[in-house]
């Protein structure tokens, strides 16, 4: 039986402990579908980072949309309302950690001027291909703060202009 791995992720105002994440999904799993199907999908709870509250599960190839479904129907934890977050799936490990998961994720402090669409923006933060700008006019930056943001969230390629050169 080939393997899927689906990355997760608990959102809720309290962290949890791996026991009481395992325990919900699970639960929840066993109450949609009876143990027959869960035995017959082979669902087993890999991993949960509790720093992190985000893990992994793992199926047979033919349940992955029943285990999603089971996911996302828990809706509390030990009391506390959550939400599970589905990340995505993968044949492999490694995979859906350097996909989903980059537990592995280095920030980049880095204070650079960049030009982006005609304004200029500060560069504050670098992690991989992504970037967080701050810009430097004051109506952009009221705007964020309208939105209750400090940061935009833009690409190495969008600041070498290369969606521009397509675009003309």
């Amino acid at each position: 039986m080939r393997k899927r791995y689906i990355a997760f992720r608990v959102e809720s105002d309290r962290s949890f402990k791996r026991e009481e994440v395992v325990r919900a999904i699970v639960s929840s799993a066993l109450a949609m579908f009876g143990e027959a199907r869960v035995a017959e999908a082979n669902m087993m709870v890999l991993d949960f980072d509790e720093d992190e509250q985000q893990g992994f599960v793992v199926c047979s190839h033919l349940s992955v949309a029943d285990i999603i479904a089971s996911l996302s129907l828990v809706s509390e934890i030990s009391g506390e309302r959550v939400h599970i977050r589905t990340l995505g799936t993968s044949g492999t490990v490694k995979a859906l950690k350097r996909k989903f998961l980059n537990r592995k994720r280095h920030f980049i402090n880095a204070e650079s001027t960049v030009k982006f669409k005609g304004k200029e923006f500060v560069v504050v933060r670098e992690s991989g291909e992504c970037c967080d700008a701050l810009p430097r006019d004051e109506e952009l930056i009221n705007r964020l703060k309208l939105r209750k943001m400090r940061f935009i969230g833009v690409t190495k390629s969008d600041l070498r202009g290369e969606e521009d050169a397509a675009d003309t």
